[in-house]
């Protein structure tokens, strides 16, 4: 029987190991090969660290795959190639490999652009996907806002590209419940378009969801928005509150 790489993308959650899927675990453990995205910048990888208690270090291999904050074409690009092909050549013919990635590998997720890099380079790769909890879900389950009831209508976007009041208001007349994913750098406009719209009482802020340093606040005067993490959402609700 011919034997055939295999590498599945496992979503690890929003950062508390125990939110790793039974399903998830499984295939961690199953591994030979553990793949994790790091920044260039030498920061440690958040995916490995929620992980780790899961590793046995004597039996599997972890390779980072260095990867640019950015979001240049031209940077990225070769960056996914070079990923890929690290990937390809360290399952070989027949080892079993595990991409470990914060979140859900396809909601705003690293993978995809890999996946992507492997179909391109005919990559004789199996792949499998293990989903992951959200950090919305995380979120709104830690500091007790409902998401959606009912008939109401949620919408999830990137924080960076719906900043002012303008935005906010027309998804707001149109979704009870608005995910501002990855809001970092754009909270202090998104603080001053929800102020504008009347909303900072009808908000929750979280950053780095199931960390030990997990911030979760309700009430977004009493936050010093500047440098806030990338890893941190804003979830507005104009539906009924807890």
């Amino acid at each position: 029987m011919t034997k055939t790489a295999t590498l599945t993308a496992i979503g690890l959650g929003p950062g508390d190991p125990e939110l790793i899927t039974l399903k998830g675990l499984r295939a961690l453990q199953a591994a030979d090969v553990l793949f994790v995205p790091q920044s260039r910048d030498g920061d440690q990888s958040l995916a490995l660290r929620i992980a780790e208690p899961w590793i046995d270090r004597a039996r599997q291999m972890v390779v980072a795959l260095p990867l640019p904050m950015t979001r240049d074409a031209g940077q990225l690009r070769p960056a996914w190639r070079a990923a890929a092909e690290t990937i390809v050549s360290e399952l070989g013919a027949d080892r079993h490999g595990a991409y470990l990635l914060l979140g859900d590998p396809l909601l705003y997720g690293t993978f995809v652009y890999l996946w992507r890099e492997l179909i391109a380079l005919q990559a004789s790769v199996t792949v499998r996907i293990v989903p992951g909890v959200t950090s919305f879900a995380a979120a709104a389950a830690a500091g007790g806002m409902p998401l959606a009831m009912s008939n109401e209508r949620m919408i999830i976007v990137p924080a960076s590209y719906e900043t002012n009041a303008a935005a906010l208001r027309q998804l707001l007349r149109d979704f009870e419940t608005v995910v501002l994913m990855k809001a970092g750098s754009a909270l202090p406009a998104i603080v001053a378009a929800l102020e504008e719209l009347g909303l900072l009482d009808r908000v929750l802020y979280a950053e780095r969801v199931g960390m030990p340093e997990e911030l979760i606040v309700r009430d977004l005067r009493s936050l010093d928005p500047q440098r806030r993490p990338y890893l941190s959402l804003v979830i507005v609700r104009r539906g009924d509150l807890l």
